[in-house]
């Protein structure tokens, strides 16, 4: 039987691992996503903190801390913009992303699909062949018992 040899398998090869670096690269732009949303709740949430703090001390004491907490608290929301701002452009660069990674499946599966198509065609393929050096050789085969009974002999 000849084996099943198909001319776009290195292409499929080529797409598959493409998408897996897609994949690969997905979910690395999911971590730095996840990282930078902690990094901007853990900043928010020191800013409630010091607030709270700041609330529950006396008036005399609060006003002298109050100015530096403002600054404070300035910087952190720039910090946070910047933040805000990057992970805007990982989702958008994830967004990309994904619709690259959603054509290398697409493009994949139709490989695998036509691949799957030329097997299958292969095989009945075969299939004929075999069956017809069947029948070829049971015609043989009855050509061969038949004549002693006519009364000639094969050559």
């Amino acid at each position: 039987m000849k084996r099943f040899k198909w001319k776009l398998q290195r292409v499929l090869d080529i797409k598959t691992q493409h998408e897996r670096a897609l994949r690969s690269d997905l979910f690395a732009l999911a971590q730095a996503i996840a990282r930078v949303r902690e990094e901007i709740l853990e900043r928010r949430t020191v800013l409630r903190v010091l607030l709270a703090e700041l609330a529950d001390r006396r008036l005399a004491d609060r006003l002298p801390e109050l100015a530096v907490f403002m600054e404070f608290s300035a910087v952190e929301e720039r910090r946070i913009e910047r933040l805000g701002a990057r992970l805007g452009d990982l989702e958008s660069e994830r967004a990309e992303k994904q619709r690259r990674f959603l054509e290398a499946r697409a493009t994949c599966k139709t490989l695998k699909r036509l691949r799957e198509e030329a097997r299958s065609a292969h095989m009945r393929d075969v299939g004929k062949r075999e069956q017809m050096a069947f029948d070829e050789s049971a015609h043989t085969a009855f050509a061969r018992n038949a004549l002693p009974r006519l009364g000639t002999t094969v050559p």
